[in-house]
């Protein structure tokens, strides 16, 4: 069974190399092959299974032995630019990319390769140039349009996204999605009517859809002009008596002023439609979730939660829904439920350092050291010039008594931070800790006060850490008093609940 297999990846390999070698020949050449193209075809393969069985480092020395060997062949500079970029040699993947356009410059695989490797370093022009050369080769490809959209966005470029818009309706047609994202663009960019407009002409071509009816209605709700719904939810509940958000919507609007009891409750239609992008729900819901991690509202919290609970359930597959929920967790202080939405959000993406940050300062709080130190290596990894892993990282191995490894990576942390005050004040707090588990004081309760001092008296961590100092040399009134200081700061660290408890039963 298993020699069946590689006999037919083997024909299938063979059939691929053929293709890609012989793609501009004459279909009336002569197609029998030499004895050399065939031992060319045969190393070719075997760099292949050299690849699959992730020997790559021998794949690209054989590869690059059939490149100077061989005739230029589109096949072998891109399987070598692909080694190359998983390898993070960009010159070497930037090189091999370019001698494989230059030989099919309409290959459409070798060209996806080049967006997605322009977009990866942030290179949008040249994104877009590839881009545009496969909308002109392939126009009515939909995701070619897509994706340009995508990256004209990322670069800022609202005016030139929508006239791509418009030549994929010139060159596909009509697209119930092409007028959403039209409308979603006008929208963040404060051409409101416009956006509004766009979604009339939905209303207009199928005017027993509900779905369009709410769109403008959420429209109108984002943008302040709540009481510019009213005909809205009427329509919709003409055409459905049983609308529970059109009566919802409609019987908010019939008060003369909607309580704060009641005033989440307006999202929940626009939360719960699953029609409605989800940068407009994110929009939305921003302001709550800044306000409320400032004011700490438990009301609002228990709302905002509810609310993203729907959110994630309908837009289970999306990175950001779950990444704002892991904040209104935290700030709600349901530490434990936002690390799991901050591994779900880097499960589906993991290119976001904030999230990363979030993920290891819960898993700070709860104390998790042994998934903090896993965590904190990963981020490192991903992201070797973000100096507040190195910190965790250290404090991670500090906490695991490994003093010699902390210190190490605690100073390379300062050095990547250039002089950060929190994360200075950081990294000399878990140096004060160290010095304390070493039960030497005064050299603990000197780090500290130099993190208060450098964090003008900010950090909550050095005030419990001052705390502890106190309690090791039994001065427990003292202790009490920089602990609750602590958590009068928002430490929410569950050792420092436990401190608190103990010492006021004591």
């Amino acid at each position: 069974m298993t020699l069946n297999i590689y006999r037919f990846c083997f024909s299938l390999l063979c059939l691929l190399f053929t293709s890609l070698l012989h793609a501009q020949e004459d279909s009336l050449a002569d197609n029998r092959k030499s004895e050399a193209e065939i031992k060319i075809e045969d190393r070719f393969v075997a760099a292949k299974f050299l690849i699959i069985a992730g020997k790559k480092n021998e794949a690209i020395k054989l590869l690059d032995t059939l490149r100077r060997e061989s005739d230029p062949s589109a096949a072998i500079f891109f399987e070598l630019a692909k080694l190359h970029y998983d390898a993070k040699d960009l010159n070497q993947t930037e090189t091999n990319l370019k001698s494989a356009i230059r030989l099919e410059p309409d290959n459409v695989w070798i060209r996806q390769f080049e967006i997605n490797f322009h977009k990866d370093l942030g290179r949008y022009d040249d994104a877009i140039a590839a881009l545009k050369h496969l909308i002109v080769i392939q126009p009515k490809k939909d995701d070619y349009y897509n994706q340009l959209v995508q990256v004209q966005l990322k670069k800022k470029d609202p005016e030139a996204a929508l006239l791509t818009l418009d030549l994929k309706e010139q060159n596909i047609g009509f697209s119930e999605n092409t007028i959403i994202k039209k409308a979603e663009i006008l929208d963040h960019a404060g051409r409101f009517d416009e956006a509004v407009s766009a979604i009339q002409t939905l209303v207009q071509k199928y005017p027993y859809e509900k779905k369009y009816l709410r769109l403008i209605t959420t429209l109108l709700h984002s943008n302040d002009k709540i009481v510019e719904a009213e005909p809205y939810l009427k329509k919709i509940l003409e055409l459905d008596p049983h609308d529970q958000d059109a009566k919802l919507g409609l019987l908010l609007l019939s008060n003369q002023m909607v309580s704060k009891d009641d005033y989440l409750l307006t999202l929940f239609p626009l939360i719960s439609n699953p029609d409605v992008p989800l940068d407009i729900k994110i929009k939305e819901l921003l302001p709550h979730v800044t306000k409320q991690a400032t004011s700490r509202d438990s009301l609002t919290g228990r709302q905002l939660i509810d609310l993203c609970d729907k959110l994630v359930s309908i837009h289970p597959n999306d990175a950001k829904s779950h990444a704002i929920y892991g904040d209104v967790l935290m700030n709600n202080e349901k530490v434990t439920a936002a690390i799991r939405q901050y591994e779900k959000t880097l499960t589906i993406n993991n290119r976001n350092f904030l999230v990363w940050e979030q993920l290891m300062y819960g898993l700070e709080s709860i104390d998790n050291i042994e998934e903090l130190w896993r965590v904190s290596s990963e981020a490192i990894d991903y992201f070797p010039n973000q100096a507040i892993s190195y910190y965790f990282n250290g404090k991670a191995l500090a906490a695991k008594n490994e003093y010699k490894q902390a210190e190490s990576i605690l100073d390379e942390a300062s050095m990547i931070s250039a002089g950060n005050p929190n994360t200075e004040s950081r990294i000399l707090t878990v140096k004060g800790d160290i010095y304390l588990k070493k039960k030497e004081f005064a050299k603990a309760m000197k780090f500290t006060d130099q993190a208060l001092e450098v964090s003008q008296n900010k950090n909550s961590l050095a005030f419990e850490l001052k705390g502890d100092i106190y309690k090791e040399q039994n001065d427990v009134k003292n202790a009490l008093i920089y602990w609750t200081k602590s958590m009068e700061m928002g430490n929410v660290s569950l050792k420092l609940k436990d401190k608190l408890k103990q010492t006021n039963g004591h």
